[in-house]
């Protein structure tokens, strides 16, 4: 019995079972206590992260003026405290501006339709965002934004949704 054991087809039936073993452990699954999450809110509700929100919503007081100024009310909150950048880009070419921790911007043609904003946001409390889009011309009007959010260092764990504001 011994022989059979030192045998090369003995070992190499051992070796073949280990490695079975091994590889047939579960992995760990690590979990990083210290990964911030952001979601974008509107009227209260979650906007699912990947998805498109359509919002006709305007600006009754833009509207006495005889302008047209969408206003689809978009928030963002945190699960921590911290520094938020929000990245807007328009997708077909329209001037969008975002209003949110204490100054605005906007998507211009010399930056690519592209703008962003920063500041710092407290956890588990909503922060109004205040993207709009005013319309020049005749209708009907149609904006298009990627809106994108990220912790300052965190950019791998960004949420983005796409924002159609529009009358048609």
């Amino acid at each position: 019995m011994k022989r059979l054991l030192n045998t090369p087809f003995a070992m190499f039936l051992c070796m073949v079972m280990a490695v079975s073993f091994i590889a047939c452990e579960p992995e760990e699954t690590k979990i990083d206590e210290n990964e911030k999450s952001l979601a974008f809110l509107c009227e209260g509700k979650a906007i699912a992260e990947g998805s498109t929100y359509t919002s006709s919503k305007i600006d009754e007081s833009y509207q006495a003026l005889g302008m047209t100024r969408f206003v689809p009310g978009i928030d963002i909150v945190g699960d921590a405290d911290g520094k938020v950048i929000v990245t807007i880009k328009s997708l077909n070419k329209t001037m969008v501006e975002i209003c949110a921790f204490g100054g605005c911007q906007m998507t211009l043609p010399y930056m690519n339709y592209t703008t962003d904003a920063s500041g710092e946001i407290s956890a588990n409390k909503s922060l109004p965002l205040d993207i709009h889009y005013t319309p020049t011309g005749e209708g009907p009007f149609r904006a298009e934004a990627l809106v994108t959010a990220y912790y300052e260092g965190e950019e791998d764990n960004a949420v983005s949704f796409t924002l159609v504001m529009t009358n048609e």
